[in-house]
């Protein structure tokens, strides 16, 4: 393995591909890799063994009927490694196997040390790598590696994942030789890994004891899911171990994210899959990776076919600086936590997903939602209204803060009946702050058919309002009970207190 230093001033923007046509087709060959082994035999060697790195195996558990083909690793000499100090100016290029490869070097073991690692058919030139690369920089004084094994990150599928398994070993050869060289300690290394990265940051945890951190963006669950630990990335594998999910969806509609927990904490954004603003079926997915493939280029294919995939970065990139906690919540499925039922942080259960999760106390299954397009973090609301009558229409609501408001929230839809009595409750989000409440405003249309005309009231009476934000944790009372909401029109109720 190599390693090249450069700092991210001089860390130029790589745009030129040599594949343009890769992400295109990658998608159809990618399902063709999982079903017939892409057309190549498996190695049947039972053994292969690299000098420094030990011998890698095919048999059980890495031969099971969750990873029918049994690929042995492949040939990773050249697998490269960059560092890029936060204060240095200089291109460096280190070797470990170099007698005194660190001669010159930027490199500080005072500081943390994050190490990144891309994902199947990805590379060095990723954009999103510059981007993360930077937003850790401006957070504060660290060492930052990206690790490039484009040259086993390829096609089959199931040659990637075994190679993933050599990449890990690499990298914890290369912790070990900083450890050495320049006296730092495990606990002060996090490896975020991305895809088939996240299972290769595992492989390199279990070489190495007590490391401090992994973050696993969506690793893949072909080859993975339901497999035993040491075939894939678990708790064991660092002394903190966090998990954001975002493409759990079927295979048939080119999910490529592992739904089951696999941290100690696992982030579930949008219910894991089908993240807002991209494709949720197949065809639009295909049709889209070409049109932006022929149009844009390949990072855009990339982000059609992989746009849920892909979310993870955004998300975790996202939350490093930015003052949205992107706060996520306990709560047994996504259903629950969508019918609002999950909003309470009790014992310290919530946590914030991506760069700060390890400040918090929150492990398990946490739940959240983001927004469609950045800034993706947002703030969570329920909403909830106690009818004093039966009626059936179109209720909006819209809530007023110190900071600002939320845009036209809808809690019913119509022809749907609120019978006397009962409350309704909705959970939304909105993409910024609007601080402290004050106003609550409620506008209720009457459904406009004959029999309703006939059966309800034009006027719906209210017994009460609340809203409760997931971020503060506080629950504020509105000025609603024995008011009317007459047939299209909007009523204003002010915090209670202030009736």
């Amino acid at each position: 393995m190599h390693l090249s230093s450069v700092n991210a001033a001089g860390m130029e923007r790589t745009k030129t591909m040599t594949h343009q046509q890769l992400i295109v087709t990658s998608a159809v060959l990618f399902f063709a890799s999982l079903s017939c082994g892409f057309l190549v035999e498996p190695d049947q060697t039972q053994e292969k063994c690299y000098q420094e790195l030990g011998c890698f195996n095919n048999r059980p558990p890495f031969h099971s009927s969750e990873r029918a083909e049994n690929y042995l690793p492949g040939d990773l000499k050249n697998q490269q490694a960059c560092t890029i100090p936060r204060n240095s100016s200089t291109v460096e290029t280190l070797t470990v196997t170099d007698p005194d490869p660190a001669n010159g070097t930027h490199f500080s073991g005072f500081t943390e040390t994050k190490v990144i690692v891309h994902g199947f058919l990805q590379s060095s030139r990723e954009q999103w790598l510059h981007d993360m690369v930077r937003e850790l920089l401006k957070h504060g004084d660290m060492n930052v590696i990206v690790v490039d094994w484009t040259g086993g990150a390829v096609l089959p599928y199931g040659q990637a994942a075994a190679n993933a398994r050599v990449v890990g070993a690499q990298i914890a050869q290369l912790l070990q030789f900083l450890v050495q060289r320049f006296d730092i300690t495990y606990d002060r290394v996090h490896i975020i890994g991305h895809s088939l990265g996240a299972h290769a940051a595992g492989y390199a945890g279990e070489r190495v004891s007590g490391l401090g951190r992994i973050t696993g963006l969506d690793p893949p669950s072909p080859y993975f899911d339901g497999t035993p630990p040491q075939v894939r990335l678990d708790p064991s594998d660092a002394a903190f171990v966090d998990v954001i999910h975002t493409d759990a969806s079927s295979l048939l509609v080119l999910g490529m994210g592992a739904a089951g927990a696999m941290g100690h904490v696992d982030f579930y954004p949008n219910g894991g899959s089908n993240q807002p603003g991209c494709d949720q079926d197949l065809i639009s997915k295909l049709a889209h990776t070409v049109w932006n493939a022929a149009a844009v280029g390949v990072y855009a294919a990339e982000g059609a076919v992989a746009c849920s995939h892909l979310r993870a970065i955004d998300l975790f990139t996202e939350s490093i600086n930015t003052p949205c906690p992107f706060m996520a919540y306990p709560c047994a499925s996504a259903d629950e936590f969508n019918r609002g039922n999950c909003l309470t942080c009790t014992g310290n259960g919530c946590s914030r997903l991506g760069y700060h999760a390890d400040e918090m106390a929150g492990r398990g299954s946490l739940y959240l939602r983001t927004q469609k397009s950045p800034s993706f973090c947002s703030y969570h609301y329920k909403i909830s209204l106690t009818s004093e009558n039966a009626v059936d229409g179109i209720v909006t609501v819209q809530l007023t803060g110190s900071r600002g408001h939320s845009e036209a929230i809808p809690l019913t839809q119509s022809n749907e009946i609120v019978h006397a009595g009962t409350t309704v409750t909705h959970l939304f989000s909105t993409r910024s702050d609007i601080g402290d409440l004050s106003e609550m405003s409620v506008h209720y249309e009457k459904s406009d058919t004959l029999i309703v005309h006939l059966l309800y009231a034009d006027i719906w009476k209210l017994r009460a309002a609340t809203a409760f934000s997931g971020e503060t944790q506080s629950r504020s009372e509105f000025c609603a009970e024995g008011q009317a909401v007459p047939d299209k029109t909007t009523t204003v109720f002010n915090i209670a207190g202030h009736c």
